[in-house]
């Protein structure tokens, strides 16, 4: 049966009034935002200077205990005007009265990038006054006058084409040369002391305030009441004296070049210069897809700017708030910042969180001031999101994230070696944490000045003992938070292998329910299958067997066991990454057997593969871990190698600092907690020179209980 076509035609679409007025309401966040993008208009019509103009009525208002001014939007107005190249009939027919318009995509500026081509920027009136008025004049010719209600887009009934907008054409009347001035009346919001102020802080940073620009200048005028808040839009003295900066270019690939690196401690600026294994992006290892960009990010120490206030006149609450005022790594596309990456409060790089778990090395984003400056032709992956606010995310902006991470590891880890140490050692020493928690010596003493005071002698020893008993308890607490630390960490291996397992019983028992299925189905094949799950299972049972001791067990007394299955064990969890790398490990074919927590010591071989692991994945070449035991009557010895990159000069002697790391997401606690255990056993810890394998080599040496 063929059906039949009864009638056939084609829709148009028939937009409503109010779509204009939603794209200004709703595209556009705040008022802030608003502004900008009317600032932005006028540097793409190549003008030097706009001028921005609040009038109207000065109230002070009383909230809480405060009093605030504020410009009331009953009879007030917000006036834009440019010297730039203006607008003629044609232009504002054609182009400016069409959104979503390619105007700026076909008419490519001589002189600026444009900073939008969708189209919609000029609506962000809308979200700022119900009316506007839009005058504007090219060079030599006559002023086009056109006045927009913006309610007239409101009703829900009326299409778009049936909304009238009056224009006029006159004589010079407002505009000497060429130009366009946007009047902006019926207010939509009142606009107080502090909102204002915050339009500054936006509008010194719409263009690069570390790199400012000399050929767009941008100029605040407010009622009398508010004088403090008018002037020249200017970048404050507190940035050009950061106490560290690092400036230079990222490659297409994402390879540094012309770094240059700058610390007031050392008073000097230094090239900087990396090898492909110390600056790359990993997991995967892999080129940026994000282009070529520059960059530069100053520094400071917060909680030392005293002297910075009085290199400049001020004092330290003003450097504070310059500081809040302009913090954070800033994005601008052809030299106009990319809202919202370094607003307020906007962490973007999650800078703080990696303070939170680092403390002592970590930069947050109020320390620093920064920008990263890319472009439309350069960075084409880097798309604007619809609403004209962030970047879309994708492969490219996550790369951006981790290369600004490198960078800033790198200032970091410079920062961190050029405070005072009070110890050049490069190992952690036998003295165990809690050793210090002791009366011993204090007890020895009394007995020897005052041995027939029986009954301080006897009120030391009781104090003594329940001391001991407190730390015996603090260290079963500490032992199980390491051992659900490194269970943590084990996650993604159990929850990649665990999947595994099931997945291959799955196919197990599809094979079994087939084989059911079948008339001539054996006893035979059916045994077959049944005994390939117990293999899996067993299997699986081996994966729960090796992650067992992680488990926040109370901490019992150490058992003889094998060192040499132990880290066999070890390996075995990590596995997955090891074999996606192509690392080949060799572990000394002997058995040691020793006294010792199967957890502790799992803990300590963890934490040096993850660490291996990391380092190998930067490494183009085969990559290899040698593990050699050895042992003799009073102590026993593992020598931990890797043919990594090595320790970065002049970090020898920091890796077991606590905290520290030249990881760029690095906690730093890893060597600090491996030591610390090695030292509960006697021990030793320490990094050694030409190791069995060209990268790092470390030494572990154990004499309790062997």
């Amino acid at each position: 049966m063929s059906s039949e076509t009864i009638e056939s035609g084609e829709f148009v679409f028939k937009p409503k009034a109010r779509i204009i007025k939603t794209i200004g309401e709703e595209l556009i966040s705040n008022d802030i935002v608003a502004i900008i993008e009317l600032v932005k208009n006028s540097y793409d019509a190549n003008s030097e200077i706009v001028e921005i103009s609040f009038i109207g009525e000065v109230k002070t208002i009383e909230e809480g205990k405060k009093q605030k001014k504020v410009i009331c939007k009953e009879n007030a107005a917000i006036i834009i005007l440019d010297q730039g190249t203006g607008m003629d009939f044609s232009t504002i027919r054609d182009a400016w009265m069409e959104p979503a318009t390619n105007f700026k995509k076909t008419n490519q500026n001589s002189k600026r990038k444009f900073t939008g081509e969708k189209g919609i920027g000029r609506f962000a009136s809308a979200k700022l006054a119900t009316n506007l008025q839009l005058i504007s004049k090219k060079q030599g010719q006559n002023e086009i006058v056109v006045n927009f209600n913006w309610d007239d887009f409101s009703n829900e009934e009326d299409y778009l084409d049936k909304i009238k907008t009056k224009w006029e054409i006159r004589l010079p009347r407002e505009i000497e040369n060429s130009g366009t001035i946007l009047k902006l009346t019926n207010l939509n919001i009142d606009w107080n002391e502090e909102k204002i102020r915050e339009l500054r802080v936006a509008l010194s940073r719409l263009l690069n305030p570390i790199v400012p620009s000399e050929d767009f200048l941008i100029n605040l005028n407010t009622p009398s009441e508010l004088n403090s808040l008018s002037g020249l839009i200017e970048r404050p003295e507190t940035l050009n004296r950061p106490d560290y900066y690092i400036k230079g270019s990222i490659s297409e690939i994402g390879r540094p070049s012309d770094l240059k690196y700058y610390s007031k401690v050392l008073g000097k600026e230094e090239t900087l210069s990396f090898s492909n294994q110390d600056f790359t992006l990993k997991n995967p290892l892999r080129n940026s897809t994000a282009g070529k960009f520059n960059f530069e990010f100053r520094v400071w120490n917060r909680d030392d700017l005293n002297k910075l206030s009085k290199e400049i006149n001020s004092n330290i609450k003003n450097v504070k708030k310059d500081l809040d005022d302009l913090s954070g790594i800033s994005i601008y596309r052809d030299n106009i910042r990319v809202l919202p990456y370094g607003n307020k409060n906007d962490d973007w790089l999650r800078l703080d969180i990696r303070r939170v778990n680092n403390p002592t090395m970590r930069l947050s984003n109020n320390q620093i001031v920064g920008y990263i400056s890319i472009s439309l032709d350069d960075n084409p992956e880097l798309k604007d999101q619809s609403n004209r606010e962030g970047i879309v995310e994708g492969q490219a902006f996550e790369d951006i994230k981790e290369l600004i991470k490198l960078i800033l590891n790198e200032v970091e880890d410079r920062r961190y070696r050029e405070r005072p140490r009070e110890s050049e050692n490069i190992s952690i020493h036998k003295e165990n944490l809690f050793n210090r928690f002791s009366l011993k010596s204090l007890s020895t003493l009394i007995q020897e000045k005052i041995p027939t005071n029986n009954e301080v002698i006897t009120a030391v020893e009781k104090k003594e003992a329940e001391i001991q008993e407190g730390v015996k308890k603090v260290q079963e607490v500490i032992s199980r938070y390491r051992r659900l630390t490194t269970l943590g960490q084990l996650i993604d291996v159990i929850l990649h292998d665990g999947s595994n397992y099931l997945a291959k019983i799955d196919a197990q028992t599809h094979l079994i329910n087939k084989a059911l299925k079948k008339p001539e189905n054996t006893t035979e094949e059916i045994f077959k299958l049944t005994s390939n799950i117990q293999d899996i299972r067993k299997e699986f049972a081996q994966l729960f067997r090796r992650i067992e001791p992680f488990g926040g067990r109370k901490r019992g007394r150490p058992k003889n066991v094998i060192v040499e299955d132990i880290i066999r064990s070890q390996f075995l969890l990590n596995h997955s990454d090891l074999e996606r790398l192509n690392i080949t490990y060799k572990i000394s074919d002997t058995n040691n057997i020793v006294s010792i927590d199967e957890g502790e010591l799992g803990i300590i071989i963890m934490n040096l593969i993850q660490n291996s692991i990391y380092w190998l994945e930067s490494k183009n070449t085969e990559r290899k871990i040698d593990v050699e035991i050895i042992k003799d009557s009073n102590e026993l010895s593992i020598i931990f190698s890797d043919n990594g990159p090595g320790i970065k000069n002049g970090a020898e002697k920091l890796i077991f600092d606590p905290y520290y790391s030249t990881k760029p997401d690095g906690i730093g606690l890893g060597l600090s907690i491996v030591g610390e255990l090695i030292s509960e056993y006697d021990g030793d810890f320490m990094l050694v020179d030409n190791g069995p394998l060209e990268g790092a080599t470390f030494k572990i040496i154990f004499r309790y209980r062997i």
